[in-house]
């Protein structure tokens, strides 16, 4: 079992979206709708991990998606880049 996926180049409908299953958070790059541009960087965190426990961090690019989590072993951020 995965905790956390980052896909390039996911399947994306025509509404924008990447279809998972109900047990994730799809993270997308920030900037997906003020930005034209498809995104080919999503990240996927499994449910199972407390949303407290993390954040989307800001970065401007719709290729990079930027996850900080935080806990007892302090911090640390996982960049998903294309």
């Amino acid at each position: 079992e995965w905790d956390i996926v980052a896909i390039q180049e996911p399947t994306i409908d025509n509404k924008g979206n990447t279809r998972v299953t109900h047990d994730w958070h799809v993270v997308y790059p920030m900037h997906r709708y003020t930005h034209p541009k498809r995104s080919r960087a999503v990240t996927l965190i499994n449910k199972c991990i407390n949303t407290n426990s993390w954040r989307q961090l800001p970065f401007p690019s719709t290729d990079v998606v930027i996850i900080q989590f935080s806990g007892a072993f302090s911090k640390m951020t996982l960049f998903n880049i294309y």
